[in-house]
């Protein structure tokens, strides 16, 4: 990425995203980017859905890297906006679970995350829709989204407000009927939740779908099988290991195109946001249509 010419960097930041106050983060800036590569500027959030707006602007004002500092939401609000352009994204993780960033190999420090800009380099990844609203990491049905639903109206947050939540809802949560069609094939299901992945994780180093790539137009699809609750816990160790999908727990799949529905209203979760919706969902892939920096390992 070492050009004659700076690159000209739009850091957008969720000021409400943990990344600590504003003087700290310049402060970052000034130390750990390399200035003889970038120009940058800094722009603050101001409410829910202001991310696209400034992100939007910043590509017709031609930056050439747009940084996301904030959480999946806030990677997903100025991500929307670079699809099919030749914008790149970058990300400073400054959220609660950060499953993308994870994913790419983006430090959760601060300072690391934005030394890791210096040798990054740009990768071509997929962009995911479920109707008409755009994600990149995952989405799905079922327990944890309907868990994703309740943290967005409580005051918790974090890993250990997602935690609690989930344990309080665990022993209350019954099970859905889902109707699954991917790529064609139908079958139903009774089952905790359906995931329909484009990278490996929630969050947190919890790999639900450890096989999953950004760039190979496709969906993996993990469905949770009915079972105890009990054996769902016993099974908790699997995810930050990355082999879930070995489990005797968890029906497998790939797919270009998945349709799930349900009867009534159900959860529903997209890079973290959840809400509840009766329609049927409809979930299609745009291949290598968003390019992402990702940081490279260092050269000890």
């Amino acid at each position: 990425m070492i050009e004659n010419k700076k690159r000209r960097l739009k850091f957008i930041v969720n000021p409400f995203a943990g990344i600590g106050n504003k003087k700290n983060f310049q402060a970052s800036l000034q130390k750990h980017l390399d200035h003889t590569i970038f120009d940058y500027e800094v722009e603050y959030t101001q409410a829910p859905g202001h991310g696209k707006d400034i992100s939007a602007r910043a590509v017709k004002d031609n930056y050439d890297v747009i940084v996301a500092v904030g959480g999946d939401g806030s990677v997903n609000e100025i991500a929307t906006s670079l699809i099919g352009t030749d914008k790149i994204l970058g990300i400073i993780p400054a959220g609660s679970g950060n499953g993308l960033a994870t994913h790419l190999g983006y430090s959760r420090n601060i300072g690391r995350a934005i030394a890791g800009l210096n040798r990054a380099v740009p990768i071509k990844i997929d962009s995911c829709k479920i109707n008409d609203k755009v994600f990149f990491n995952v989405a799905g049905v079922g327990f944890d989204a309907w868990v994703a639903y309740k943290i967005k109206r409580s005051k918790f947050r974090g890993f250990f407000g997602y935690l609690k939540t989930a344990m309080r809802e665990t022993f209350s949560y019954k099970m859905r009927n889902y109707t699954i069609t991917m790529d064609g094939e139908t079958i139903q299901r009774k089952c905790l939740c359906v995931e329909v992945a484009n990278a490996t994780m929630f969050g947190y180093n919890m790999k639900i779908a450890p096989l999953a790539k950004l760039d190979d137009g496709l969906f993996d699809v993990v469905i949770i099988k009915n079972a105890s609750k009990l054996r769902y816990l016993l099974s908790i160790f699997r995810f930050p290991l990355g082999n879930i999908h070995k489990s005797r727990l968890v029906e497998y799949y790939n797919a270009k195109e998945v349709i799930i529905t349900s009867e009534g209203e159900y959860a529903v979760h997209f890079d973290g946001e959840g809400f509840l919706t009766s329609h049927n969902l409809n979930f299609s892939i745009n291949n290598l249509s968003l390019q992402v920096l990702q940081p490279q390992k260092e050269i000890k």
